[in-house]
């Protein structure tokens, strides 16, 4: 009895520190809107510990990050983690502006109104049973959240959302209610994810 208490504590300890429960590292780079307004960015890569220093790399985007100026905080980097050859960097930005300025993309994350009002279209969506949806049905509902985000050429990147995706881009593919997919493409792309 008093191995079996053992091993059970064990398995806790082991399951705390480990995060069971929490959220799994994506195997893609990723770009989540939050409901607060921030985005979270995780750059997931191929690392070659005899070609980079982890020390470097954490230097180089933080002198990144000073360089942006502007607010405290506007650009976190949560964790840089370097393990079984590759890369995991989590970051946080606490505007889309912010994450525009550091990454060098077009991004949009607001409603749908606002969208329209800032010139953005609502060209080439699909609804969640891949059926095209005029633009005008998705500038009647002026409210609903969207993104918009632009990834470059050869470019993969996953989007989830804090709500439940009502239309998106032809060129994404939906897994679940909350997550899109951007396939790589031969030329540079604004992709869209309408959410409520």
């Amino acid at each position: 009895m008093r191995n079996w208490t053992k091993i059970l504590i064990v398995m806790m300890a082991a399951c705390m520190l480990a995060g069971c429960g929490g959220e799994a590292t994506p195997d893609r780079n990723t770009v989540s809107v939050q409901k607060d307004g921030t985005i979270q960015q995780t750059i997931v890569d191929q690392f070659e510990p005899e070609y980079y220093d982890i020390e470097e790399l954490r230097a180089m985007t933080q002198a990144k990050i000073a360089q942006l100026g502007g607010a405290e905080a506007a650009v976190i980097c949560d964790s840089m983690v370097a393990e079984e050859g590759r890369i995991v960097v989590k970051m946080t930005y606490q505007t889309d502006t912010d994450y525009s300025s550091f990454n060098n993309r077009e991004i949009f994350s607001g409603t749908v109104s606002e969208a329209a009002a800032q010139g953005y279209t609502f060209q080439n969506l699909v609804g969640t049973d891949g059926t095209a949806v005029g633009a005008e049905v998705v500038s009647s509902a002026g409210e609903d959240r969207v993104i918009f985000i632009q990834t470059k050429a050869g470019e993969e990147l996953d989007v989830s959302v804090y709500g439940k995706i009502v239309y998106a881009s032809a060129n994404m593919a939906l897994s679940g209610q909350k997550n899109a997919a951007i396939a790589a493409g031969e030329e540079d792309v604004l992709s869209c994810v309408v959410f409520r």
